[in-house]
């Protein structure tokens, strides 16, 4: 039940201004006096005359309650007091966080603690800057649900372990089967149960909380079959917190109405098919499975061609192209009808990369990174990465919690997929885009906080949805890659989730919410990365359970992309092996031929596994900032006698895909104690 409280209109020295559901009267006053009085010593004074929200008929909700509303905020406020009352008193006030800056209609929730047993009505002492503007509608205070704030008290943004695995096992009366996206419609088809009365369909966007039906803008009447079943045509654009909205990537619902609340009859639905835009760029078949990552335009002109690589991964670190604000430098863009500024120099210097391999015929992955604000990253960062990020993550994971966030990094992808997706290949290729890096990982390479695998997973799914959603309108065989580690069925450390979890959980999420094409880019290194004899990993089994996954059981990773549950449309997915690489401990021969035999090791063992279609060797070169590792095919570029001097590794790899191969690996037969490299592949069963 929502508890909707009459509001009075507060004009302070900067403008507050409030508004609420038709039905409801406001009252109003002026006040031209800061609500706070300095009284010295760092203490502050409350001063009688702020908005007054008075409970219907003075019945105050039961149990923990919760304070919500949107605003719209021009610099945000300083603070925000709640007192309750009559009367109002400084020594009852609750100090409360005070909503920011904001320049769309964003959503305010807090919990209010140390509320006494009577009251009926609250007083808001809202403190702006004298320059500052705030607007707030739809005020509302509920009853608290429960996993709805985390531990520190703030609300939480992502959905609790517990209900998610309930509502991803759940069972409901009714179901939606298909969600087509086309150039001006959406088509939403399903069944509903026949006892259902007045079903209604929910257009839930795709930051909003799944769990949360209380904040379900828009309902649609369904006009149902006798037997049940339903399809309905709506238009693709809406209008949302003022702007036009697309519904490429929101999510359906069928609901009903529960007096003043909403009962949940279905699992929610995103689009699964979207309307591409014509031309589409052509199909590159790569001549290989031979890749490169950390691979630069202009470092050493005509590499690609020399090495016969067929593909290559390029990171992008998508905060370095958002400008703050309009300039000689910048490009305007635009996207759910906001207008953005990308930053034309770093938009030209991936075109020179992108460009450089299309010279060479070599197929793209973009890896999309995103800078982490607490770690004071750029400014950039702060809008697009998820706001729970702490300073332990190298990256952040994208912010998909947020109307904002989402405009904001939807826009970015819209404009990357848009310009490297073009048919002519003007400005380069992208043809594929790997989701941030080893998010099983995550507390370290894309962070988003302390939180559970399944809360994880359901914000990140999100990420990958939105990065597919919007790039097959612009190249329909572009997929959406997600980025694992070599931990398997165990995590490797407390805070990481482990592949195999991953893997079970974005399966189970596509089951419920519509399965997608997703692909998978994984990282197979050895078991110890500074130890290249990965022929000896002891903690690589060749079983569903084992510890990891390395060069030495890679028949375990083909046989799980393999399983019907990790299908697409009854195929195997996409799987690339887009960063592996084997460490020289130094530059001893004894080093270098172990280095080489690991890839000779793992290249013979990959010819044989039908799902991994690409090995992108990582790293290009030597790279003096990896901890000491010498994972390169070069030497580092400051090394003294031989700057990036190709190692016995480099003229291995060169020779791999060609006729030459055999010839190339032979040396290394003895290096590994085999005699015939049938001898190094697994024939048994495994499970």
């Amino acid at each position: 039940m929502r508890f909707w409280l009459g509001i009075c209109l507060l004009l302070m020295t900067a403008s507050v201004a409030w508004s609420q559901p038709v039905g409801l009267r406001l009252s109003s006053f002026r006040q031209d006096v800061d609500l706070l009085k300095d009284v010295g010593a760092g203490v502050q004074e409350l001063l009688p005359g702020g908005p007054v929200l008075a409970v219907p008929e003075g019945k105050v909700p039961k149990g923990p309650l919760v304070l919500e509303f949107d605003y719209f905020s021009v610099g945000g406020a300083k603070s925000f007091h709640v007192l309750p009352g009559p009367p109002f008193e400084a020594k009852t006030a609750i100090l409360i966080e005070a909503p920011g800056h904001s320049e769309v209609w964003s959503s305010y929730v807090s919990r209010l603690s140390g509320l006494p047993e009577e009251w009926s009505q609250l007083r808001f002492d809202i403190v702006l800057e004298a320059d500052r503007v705030m607007r707030v509608r739809n005020a509302r205070i509920r009853p608290e649900r429960e996993g709805e704030f985390n531990a520190s008290g703030r609300p939480r943004r992502s959905v609790a372990d517990e209900i998610l695995r309930a509502e991803l096992s759940k069972e409901y009366p009714a179901s939606i089967e298909a969600v087509d996206v086309g150039e001006s419609t959406v088509r939403v088809s399903g069944k509903v149960g026949a006892t259902e009365d007045a079903p209604l369909l929910a257009d839930i966007p795709m930051d909003l909380l799944l769990m949360d039906s209380g904040r379900f803008e828009v309902l649609e009447p369904i006009s149902v079959s006798e037997d049940g079943s339903f399809s309905v045509e709506l238009p693709r654009m809406r209008t949302r917190s003022g702007h036009a909205y697309d519904r490429l990537t929101s999510r359906w619902r069928v609901v009903k109405k529960a007096g003043n609340d909403v009962e949940v009859l279905s699992h929610a639905r995103y689009a699964e098919k979207v309307a591409a835009r014509d031309p589409a760029p052509p199909l590159l078949d790569p001549v290989s499975k031979k890749g490169l990552g950390g691979w630069n335009a202009g470092v050493i002109p005509g590499e690609l061609g020399t090495l016969g690589i067929a593909a290559v991964t390029v990171n992008v670190v998508v905060d370095t192209l958002l400008a703050p604000v309009s300039g000689p430098g910048t490009l305007p863009f635009e996207w759910q009808a906001r207008t953005f500024h990308a930053r034309k120099q770093a938009l030209e210097r991936f075109d020179r990369t992108f460009l450089g391999a299309a010279a060479d015929n070599a197929m793209v992955s973009a890896i999309l990174l995103v800078g982490n604000p607490a770690k004071g990253d750029r400014p950039g960062s702060s809008v697009l990465a998820h706001p729970d990020a702490t300073r332990e993550g190298t990256f952040a994971l994208a912010d998909v919690s947020s109307e904002e966030g989402i405009a904001a990094y939807g826009g970015l992808l819209n404009l990357m997929a848009e310009r490297w997706s073009r048919a002519d290949g003007k400005f380069g290729r992208v043809h594929h885009w790997i989701v941030h890096n080893e998010v099983d990982a995550a507390w370290v390479w894309t962070n988003a906080g302390a939180i559970g695998a399944v809360s994880y997973m359901d914000l990140y799914q999100r990420s990958m949805r939105l990065t597919d959603l919007i790039v097959r309108q612009h190249d329909p065989n572009a997929r959406a890659f997600i980025s694992l580690t070599h931990h398997w069925a165990e995590a490797g450390t407390p805070k990481f989730y482990g592949s195999k979890q991953m893997l079970e959980l974005l399966a189970s999420f596509g089951a419920v919410e519509g399965d997608f094409p997703w692909a998978l880019a994984h990282h197979p290194y050895p078991q110890n990365l500074r130890n290249p004899r990965t022929w000896e990993d002891h903690q690589a089994s060749f079983s569903f359970g084992t510890k990891k996954i390395t060069p030495r059981n890679l028949e375990v990773l083909d046989a799980w992309m393999r399983h019907p549950r990790m299908l697409y449309q009854g195929e195997p997915r996409l799987v690339h092996l887009t960063e592996n690489g084997f460490n020289s401990p130094d530059l001893s021969p004894k080093s270098l031929t172990d280095q080489a035999a690991g890839m000779a090791y793992a290249w013979k063992k990959m010819a044989r596994l039908p799902t991994l279609r690409m090995w992108h060797y990582h790293n290009w070169i030597d790279n003096p900032h990896e901890g000491g590792l010498r994972i390169g095919l070069r030497k580092l570029p400051g090394e003294p006698t031989d700057p990036r001097g190709p190692k016995p590794i480099w003229h291995l790899y060169k020779d791999l895909g060609t006729d030459r191969e055999d010839a190339a690996c032979a040396p290394y037969l003895e290096t590994i104690g085999i005699k015939d490299w049938d001898e190094i592949h697994h024939a048994g069963p495994i499970e």
